[in-house]
């Protein structure tokens, strides 16, 4: 045992003067630890066992549940701890999440810049796959019944794991706005679409939104853009939309086969951007309303020059909004 003094570490209280060597001392805590450790495995198995002898745990059904007040939730970021109780209720399994997306089934790859890539945001966001018998129906210009109750009990589990806002994971889903927004208690932003009214009223009374989707004639015949909050009169006047449809390999990658190629996928989305622009001269900003476009956005912009927004646009403000964080600086 070595007798040189370490300030690193403390005397030992049974021999004043004499430490531990660092080296002697790690051998010594990782016997300890390990001892430590197969005390501990030791008493979970027992503990484990009793359990198993005694009664249960159940998984509770979060349909069920009312997670009650939320009033001293940990709303805000901030550093340090309350001295107070921190709240959970049974049914939430999770925390540290603002924004949760509702997401259906698609044999589609979601590449970084899809709603569906988690490495899309900076931010974790929360999932929650809905049980839709059609996946087309999100296209429907009247609400399936099937596809809303499907879309509500999605939103209703990411609101019982506690998130502040919900997103929908396509466009169309603006079809389903008032429908789903009347049977939960969270902010639902159903659609990308729901930044148009905001463009709209942006611009000089001469100027235009283009917008880009993945159906043309869906979005222009359909009611999402008016459940998203755009009058009548703004959606005759002052949208102009253009379709990917008939796009080779647009259409490919809706065709939900598992795979697509990304270089020429983006070459049809910046072809059906230059239709677009042809339609009309006083398009004065982009709006990609397909969470599949979002990833080309930087070359929207790159071909355009001009103000492009998408789903993660709005995805990122609603982030802002549900998690503020103090500014910092000087005066």
């Amino acid at each position: 045992m070595s007798t040189d003094y370490d300030p690193e570490l403390p005397p030992d209280d049974t021999d004043t003067g004499t430490v531990i060597d660092r080296r002697e001392f790690m051998g010594t805590a990782a016997v300890g630890a390990a001892a430590f450790s197969a005390s501990v495995i030791a008493s979970s198995s027992m503990a484990t066992a009793q359990t198993a002898a005694d009664g249960t745990i159940p998984t509770v059904d979060w349909k069920t549940v009312d997670p009650g007040s939320r009033g001293n939730d940990l709303y805000a970021p901030q550093s340090g701890f309350n001295n107070t109780d921190v709240t959970w209720w049974p049914g939430r399994n999770v925390s540290g999440l603002t924004v949760g997306l509702i997401q259906f089934q698609a044999n589609l790859p979601m590449i970084p810049g899809n709603m569906g890539n988690a490495t899309t945001f900076d931010f974790p966001m929360l999932y929650r796959e809905m049980n839709a018998e059609n996946v087309l129906d999100v296209m429907a210009t009247t609400p399936v019944e099937q596809f809303t109750d499907a879309c509500v009990e999605a939103a209703q589990w990411l609101e019982m794991q506690g998130v502040r806002a919900i997103m929908g994971n396509c466009g169309f889903f603006g079809h389903y706005q008032i429908a789903v927004q009347e049977r939960i208690n969270t902010p639902f932003f159903s659609s990308s679409l729901m930044m148009l009214p905001m463009m709209v009223r942006s611009l000089p009374g001469n100027k235009k939104v283009g917008v880009l989707t993945a159906n043309g004639p869906l979005l222009r015949e359909g009611p999402a853009m008016e459940n998203c909050g755009l009058s009548p009169d703004d959606k005759a006047n002052r949208v102009v939309v253009e379709g990917c449809e008939d796009d080779i390999e647009f259409a490919r990658a809706m065709a939900v086969q598992g795979a697509y190629n990304p270089v020429k996928f983006e070459q049809d989305v910046l072809t059906g951007i230059k239709r677009l622009l042809a339609k009309d001269p006083d398009i004065g900003v982009i709006l990609l309303e397909c969470t599949e476009l979002s990833p080309h956005a930087h070359a929207v912009q790159r071909l355009v020059n001009m103000p492009v927004w998408d789903y993660t646009s709005l995805t990122n403000w609603i982030h802002a909004g549900c998690a503020r964080r103090p500014f910092s600086g000087h005066v």
